[in-house]
Protein backbone atom coordinates (compact mmCIF):
# COMPACT_ATOMS: atom_id res chain seq x y z
CA UNK A 1 0.00 0.00 0.00
CA UNK A 2 3.19 2.16 0.83
CA UNK A 3 3.66 2.63 -2.82
CA UNK A 4 0.03 4.44 -3.47
CA UNK A 5 1.03 7.07 -1.43
CA UNK A 6 3.88 9.63 -0.64
CA UNK A 7 4.72 11.49 2.61
CA UNK A 8 5.51 15.63 2.72
CA UNK A 9 6.82 18.30 4.79
CA UNK A 10 4.23 21.13 5.97
CA UNK A 11 3.13 22.15 2.53
CA UNK A 12 3.14 25.81 4.05
CA UNK A 13 6.19 26.22 5.71
CA UNK A 14 8.40 23.33 4.79
CA UNK A 15 8.89 21.95 8.24
CA UNK A 16 8.83 18.54 9.08
CA UNK A 17 7.79 18.42 12.82
CA UNK A 18 4.19 17.42 13.46
CA UNK A 19 1.66 15.85 15.83
CA UNK A 20 -1.19 13.17 14.34
CA UNK A 21 -4.87 14.30 15.02
CA UNK A 22 -6.29 11.38 13.91
CA UNK A 23 -5.22 8.54 11.89
CA UNK A 24 -6.30 7.61 8.29
CA UNK A 25 -9.70 5.18 7.79
CA UNK A 26 -8.36 4.34 4.19
CA UNK A 27 -8.11 0.69 2.97
CA UNK A 28 -6.71 -0.14 -0.44
CA UNK A 29 -9.67 -0.89 -2.17
CA UNK A 30 -10.78 2.70 -0.99
CA UNK A 31 -8.23 3.84 -4.12
CA UNK A 32 -9.58 1.66 -6.40
CA UNK A 33 -12.90 3.62 -7.78
CA UNK A 34 -11.08 6.96 -8.00
CA UNK A 35 -13.06 10.33 -7.61
CA UNK A 36 -16.69 10.61 -8.56
CA UNK A 37 -17.58 14.27 -7.60
CA UNK A 38 -16.35 16.57 -5.05
CA UNK A 39 -19.17 18.18 -4.51
CA UNK A 40 -22.29 15.58 -3.28
CA UNK A 41 -19.81 13.63 -1.02
CA UNK A 42 -21.24 11.44 1.67
CA UNK A 43 -17.90 11.63 3.44
CA UNK A 44 -16.68 9.06 6.12
CA UNK A 45 -13.12 7.71 4.20
CA UNK A 46 -10.28 10.64 5.22
CA UNK A 47 -6.32 10.14 5.26
CA UNK A 48 -4.22 10.75 8.21
CA UNK A 49 -4.85 14.36 9.59
CA UNK A 50 -1.61 15.65 11.38
CA UNK A 51 -0.88 19.78 12.39
CA UNK A 52 2.44 21.05 12.05
CA UNK A 53 4.00 22.42 15.27
CA UNK A 54 6.14 25.42 13.67
CA UNK A 55 2.75 27.18 11.61
CA UNK A 56 -0.17 25.08 13.15
CA UNK A 57 -1.31 23.86 9.14
CA UNK A 58 -3.61 20.54 9.45
CA UNK A 59 -2.64 18.69 6.43
CA UNK A 60 -2.88 14.95 5.22
CA UNK A 61 0.31 12.94 5.16
CA UNK A 62 0.92 10.66 3.87
CA UNK A 63 -1.17 11.79 0.55
CA UNK A 64 -1.73 9.56 -2.46
CA UNK A 65 0.65 9.98 -4.73
CA UNK A 66 0.44 13.82 -6.33
CA UNK A 67 0.65 12.08 -9.97
CA UNK A 68 -2.70 9.48 -8.84
CA UNK A 69 -4.50 12.79 -7.48
CA UNK A 70 -4.21 14.66 -10.79
CA UNK A 71 -4.88 11.57 -12.70
CA UNK A 72 -8.14 10.99 -10.46
CA UNK A 73 -9.60 14.48 -11.01
CA UNK A 74 -8.68 14.36 -14.86
CA UNK A 75 -11.14 11.52 -15.26
CA UNK A 76 -13.61 12.70 -12.94
CA UNK A 77 -17.02 12.79 -14.02
CA UNK A 78 -19.50 15.77 -13.81
CA UNK A 79 -22.54 13.94 -12.64
CA UNK A 80 -24.03 16.69 -9.91
CA UNK A 81 -24.08 19.77 -12.45
CA UNK A 82 -28.33 19.62 -12.76
CA UNK A 83 -28.43 19.82 -8.73
CA UNK A 84 -25.61 22.50 -7.70
CA UNK A 85 -26.32 24.75 -10.93
CA UNK A 86 -28.72 27.21 -9.32
CA UNK A 87 -27.10 27.06 -6.37
CA UNK A 88 -23.73 28.24 -7.46
CA UNK A 89 -24.62 30.67 -9.83
CA UNK A 90 -26.14 32.54 -7.15
CA UNK A 91 -23.40 32.03 -4.58
CA UNK A 92 -20.83 33.03 -7.53
CA UNK A 93 -23.05 36.27 -8.47
CA UNK A 94 -21.76 36.90 -4.89
CA UNK A 95 -18.13 36.13 -5.43
CA UNK A 96 -18.17 38.04 -8.20
CA UNK A 97 -19.09 41.29 -6.55
CA UNK A 98 -16.51 40.93 -4.24
CA UNK A 99 -14.00 40.94 -6.88
CA UNK A 100 -15.41 44.04 -8.25
CA UNK A 101 -14.49 45.76 -5.12
CA UNK A 102 -11.09 45.35 -5.74
CA UNK A 103 -10.37 44.88 -9.43
CA UNK A 104 -13.40 45.54 -12.56
CA UNK A 105 -13.41 44.86 -16.14
CA UNK A 106 -9.93 43.41 -16.27
CA UNK A 107 -8.18 40.13 -17.17
CA UNK A 108 -9.58 37.27 -14.87
CA UNK A 109 -8.48 33.44 -14.30
CA UNK A 110 -9.74 30.79 -12.21
CA UNK A 111 -8.10 28.11 -11.49
CA UNK A 112 -9.99 24.82 -10.55
CA UNK A 113 -13.47 26.41 -12.46
CA UNK A 114 -15.38 23.61 -12.47
CA UNK A 115 -18.44 23.73 -14.67
CA UNK A 116 -17.72 27.04 -14.98
CA UNK A 117 -20.61 28.84 -12.98
CA UNK A 118 -18.00 31.69 -11.48
CA UNK A 119 -16.54 32.28 -14.93
CA UNK A 120 -19.98 32.46 -16.45
CA UNK A 121 -21.18 35.46 -14.05
CA UNK A 122 -17.88 37.24 -14.10
CA UNK A 123 -17.98 37.14 -17.77
CA UNK A 124 -21.32 38.56 -17.33
CA UNK A 125 -20.20 41.66 -15.59
CA UNK A 126 -17.07 42.17 -17.69
CA UNK A 127 -14.32 40.34 -17.29
CA UNK A 128 -12.49 38.50 -20.15
CA UNK A 129 -12.20 35.44 -18.80
CA UNK A 130 -10.14 32.31 -18.80
CA UNK A 131 -10.26 28.90 -16.74
CA UNK A 132 -8.28 26.04 -16.24
CA UNK A 133 -10.05 22.62 -14.72
CA UNK A 134 -8.42 19.13 -14.64
CA UNK A 135 -11.75 17.59 -14.70
CA UNK A 136 -11.79 17.30 -18.90
CA UNK A 137 -15.93 16.87 -18.18
CA UNK A 138 -16.33 19.65 -16.16
CA UNK A 139 -14.46 21.90 -18.64
CA UNK A 140 -16.38 20.06 -21.29
CA UNK A 141 -19.52 21.37 -19.44
CA UNK A 142 -18.12 24.95 -18.98
CA UNK A 143 -17.56 25.35 -22.93
CA UNK A 144 -20.50 23.81 -24.04
CA UNK A 145 -23.46 25.32 -21.33
CA UNK A 146 -21.76 28.71 -21.05
CA UNK A 147 -19.30 29.03 -23.94
CA UNK A 148 -16.13 29.47 -21.92
CA UNK A 149 -12.80 29.81 -22.49
CA UNK A 150 -11.24 26.94 -20.05
CA UNK A 151 -8.31 24.46 -20.31
CA UNK A 152 -8.24 20.77 -19.27
CA UNK A 153 -4.79 20.65 -18.19
CA UNK A 154 -2.56 21.13 -14.89
CA UNK A 155 -2.02 24.96 -14.60
CA UNK A 156 1.92 24.24 -14.53
CA UNK A 157 1.89 22.64 -18.19
CA UNK A 158 0.34 25.83 -19.74
CA UNK A 159 3.21 27.85 -19.35
CA UNK A 160 0.76 31.24 -19.06
CA UNK A 161 2.53 34.46 -19.87
CA UNK A 162 3.99 36.32 -16.91
CA UNK A 163 2.56 39.68 -15.43
CA UNK A 164 -0.74 38.86 -17.39
CA UNK A 165 -3.76 38.54 -15.30
CA UNK A 166 -5.55 41.39 -13.13
CA UNK A 167 -7.22 38.91 -11.52
CA UNK A 168 -6.54 35.35 -10.23
CA UNK A 169 -9.67 33.53 -8.03
CA UNK A 170 -9.04 29.91 -6.81
CA UNK A 171 -12.86 28.72 -5.10
CA UNK A 172 -12.19 25.91 -2.90
CA UNK A 173 -9.22 24.71 -4.69
CA UNK A 174 -6.28 24.78 -2.39
CA UNK A 175 -7.74 22.21 0.37
CA UNK A 176 -7.14 19.61 -2.87
CA UNK A 177 -3.80 20.43 -4.14
CA UNK A 178 -1.00 18.67 -2.66
CA UNK A 179 1.62 21.53 -2.81
CA UNK A 180 -0.31 24.48 -2.69
CA UNK A 181 2.85 26.92 -1.94
CA UNK A 182 4.22 26.45 -5.38
CA UNK A 183 0.81 26.76 -7.29
CA UNK A 184 0.69 30.18 -5.48
CA UNK A 185 4.60 31.30 -6.25
CA UNK A 186 3.23 30.17 -9.91
CA UNK A 187 0.19 32.88 -9.58
CA UNK A 188 2.44 35.60 -8.11
CA UNK A 189 4.69 35.12 -11.41
CA UNK A 190 1.63 35.71 -13.77
CA UNK A 191 -0.29 38.47 -11.84
CA UNK A 192 -0.01 42.25 -13.15
CA UNK A 193 1.66 43.98 -10.52
CA UNK A 194 -1.10 44.92 -8.20
CA UNK A 195 -3.32 42.19 -9.02
CA UNK A 196 -5.55 40.50 -7.13
CA UNK A 197 -5.99 36.72 -5.67
CA UNK A 198 -8.87 35.80 -4.26
CA UNK A 199 -8.40 32.60 -2.20
CA UNK A 200 -11.25 30.33 -0.65
CA UNK A 201 -11.60 26.86 1.55
CA UNK A 202 -12.85 25.05 3.95
CA UNK A 203 -12.05 26.67 7.65
CA UNK A 204 -11.08 23.93 10.32
CA UNK A 205 -11.02 26.67 12.56
CA UNK A 206 -14.90 27.25 12.10
CA UNK A 207 -17.24 27.13 15.16
CA UNK A 208 -18.81 23.72 12.88
CA UNK A 209 -15.81 21.90 12.37
CA UNK A 210 -14.44 22.66 15.99
CA UNK A 211 -17.96 20.82 17.32
CA UNK A 212 -18.40 18.16 14.90
CA UNK A 213 -14.64 17.47 14.68
CA UNK A 214 -14.61 14.43 12.17
CA UNK A 215 -18.15 14.49 11.46
CA UNK A 216 -17.34 18.00 9.66
CA UNK A 217 -18.52 17.38 6.14
CA UNK A 218 -15.37 18.96 4.70
CA UNK A 219 -13.09 15.88 6.32
CA UNK A 220 -12.92 13.92 3.09
CA UNK A 221 -10.46 11.65 0.97
CA UNK A 222 -9.84 14.12 -1.28
CA UNK A 223 -9.02 17.34 1.25
CA UNK A 224 -5.55 17.05 2.10
CA UNK A 225 -5.25 20.32 3.45
CA UNK A 226 -7.13 22.02 6.31
CA UNK A 227 -6.65 25.84 6.30
CA UNK A 228 -8.06 28.50 9.00
CA UNK A 229 -7.99 32.23 8.20
CA UNK A 230 -4.64 32.64 9.85
CA UNK A 231 -2.78 29.27 8.17
CA UNK A 232 -4.48 30.63 4.51
CA UNK A 233 -3.17 34.21 5.34
CA UNK A 234 0.46 32.59 6.09
CA UNK A 235 0.26 30.52 2.94
CA UNK A 236 -0.38 33.51 0.78
CA UNK A 237 2.33 35.72 3.00
CA UNK A 238 4.82 32.84 2.14
CA UNK A 239 4.09 33.03 -1.35
CA UNK A 240 5.05 36.85 -1.31
CA UNK A 241 1.47 38.54 -1.70
CA UNK A 242 0.76 41.62 0.21
CA UNK A 243 -1.78 43.64 1.83
CA UNK A 244 -3.38 40.04 2.92
CA UNK A 245 -6.71 40.11 4.28
CA UNK A 246 -9.92 38.21 5.24
CA UNK A 247 -12.79 38.87 3.31
CA UNK A 248 -16.55 37.56 3.21
CA UNK A 249 -19.14 36.67 0.59
CA UNK A 250 -22.70 35.22 0.73
CA UNK A 251 -22.80 31.49 -0.02
CA UNK A 252 -26.28 30.09 -1.09
CA UNK A 253 -27.20 26.41 -1.07
CA UNK A 254 -30.44 24.58 -2.13
CA UNK A 255 -32.87 22.14 0.07
CA UNK A 256 -31.30 19.46 -2.79
CA UNK A 257 -28.19 20.40 -3.05
CA UNK A 258 -28.24 20.29 1.18
CA UNK A 259 -30.10 17.18 1.72
CA UNK A 260 -28.78 15.02 -1.26
CA UNK A 261 -25.00 14.24 0.43
CA UNK A 262 -27.07 13.88 4.19
CA UNK A 263 -29.42 11.38 2.49
CA UNK A 264 -26.07 9.60 1.48
CA UNK A 265 -24.54 9.98 4.64
CA UNK A 266 -27.49 8.04 6.54
CA UNK A 267 -27.40 5.44 3.31
CA UNK A 268 -30.83 6.10 2.53
CA UNK A 269 -30.41 8.06 -0.77
CA UNK A 270 -31.25 4.80 -2.97
CA UNK A 271 -34.19 4.33 -1.38
CA UNK A 272 -35.52 7.69 -1.99
CA UNK A 273 -33.15 8.71 -5.56
CA UNK A 274 -35.96 8.87 -7.99
CA UNK A 275 -38.02 11.51 -6.04
CA UNK A 276 -35.11 13.68 -5.87
CA UNK A 277 -33.78 13.82 -9.02
CA UNK A 278 -33.98 17.08 -10.15
CA UNK A 279 -36.45 17.01 -12.83
CA UNK A 280 -38.89 14.97 -10.39
CA UNK A 281 -41.49 17.11 -9.01
CA UNK A 282 -39.92 16.89 -5.22
CA UNK A 283 -36.72 17.91 -6.68
CA UNK A 284 -37.47 20.85 -8.84
CA UNK A 285 -39.49 22.04 -5.36
CA UNK A 286 -36.41 21.56 -3.39
CA UNK A 287 -33.75 23.14 -5.86
CA UNK A 288 -36.04 26.29 -5.75
CA UNK A 289 -35.84 26.94 -1.99
CA UNK A 290 -32.41 28.53 -1.08
CA UNK A 291 -30.84 28.83 1.99
CA UNK A 292 -28.11 31.95 2.08
CA UNK A 293 -25.61 32.46 4.13
CA UNK A 294 -21.91 34.45 4.91
CA UNK A 295 -19.41 32.28 3.50
CA UNK A 296 -17.18 32.26 7.15
CA UNK A 297 -19.83 29.98 8.45
CA UNK A 298 -18.17 27.49 6.73
CA UNK A 299 -15.13 28.75 4.97
CA UNK A 300 -12.07 30.74 4.90
CA UNK A 301 -11.85 33.59 2.41
CA UNK A 302 -8.81 35.86 1.80
CA UNK A 303 -7.28 38.08 -0.74
CA UNK A 304 -3.90 39.58 -1.86
CA UNK A 305 -2.13 41.64 -4.16
CA UNK A 306 1.41 41.63 -5.59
Amino acid sequence: MDSLFEHRNCPNCGENDFEVLFDSNIKRGDLQGGIDTVYMLPGGKYGRHVKCRKCQLVYVNPIEKASRINDNYSEMENIDASIIRRSRLLATKSQVKLIKRYKSNTTLLDIGCGEGFFLFNASKAGYVTKGVELSRDAARYARKEFGMDVEAKPLEELQLVENHFDVVTLWVVLEHVPYPLPLLKEVHRMLKPGGLLAVSTPNVGSMLAKILGKRWWEIRRVHINQFTTKTLMDILLNAEFKNVSSVCYRETISLLYLFTPILKYLKVYEKVKTLLYPDSILGKIMNTIMVTYPSKLNYSTVIGFK
